[in-house]
């Protein structure tokens, strides 16, 4: 009779050891079911920043080319329209000097 009560007392404490472990089981695999669609959520929005990254970077390259051939249209533009040497002269250099000519006789006369 003496070893009835350490029995019993072995037993509700391999009871409540059981229920314990169980409860840790539950916890540790809701864990696992959580860690693992973290990862999943993480794996995706890596993969769709990677693609937002290619989208902007392509973004950048698109407009940085329809800048060059902006660039050399304006070129071909102003090329096109006959500024060239010659013309620098004909328009610029030659009213210019017949301008300060015209200024000089009327120095000259006015004395």
């Amino acid at each position: 009779m003496a070893d009835d009560p350490t029995i019993g007392w072995r037993l509700d404490r391999i009871e409540e050891t059981l229920r314990d472990l169980g409860q840790r089981v539950i916890s540790a695999d809701l864990y696992a079911a959580h860690r693992a669609e973290m990862e999943r959520d993480i794996a995706d929005l890596r993969a769709q920043l990677a693609e937002e990254k290619l989208a902007r970077q392509a973004a950048i390259e698109a407009e940085r080319q329809a800048r060059k051939e902006g660039d050399r249209d304006l070129k071909t533009e102003v090329t096109g329209q006959g500024s060239n040497w010659r013309q620098f002269v004909y328009a610029g250099v030659v009213p210019g000097l017949v301008l300060l000519a015209g200024i000089l006789m009327q120095l000259k006369g006015g004395k």
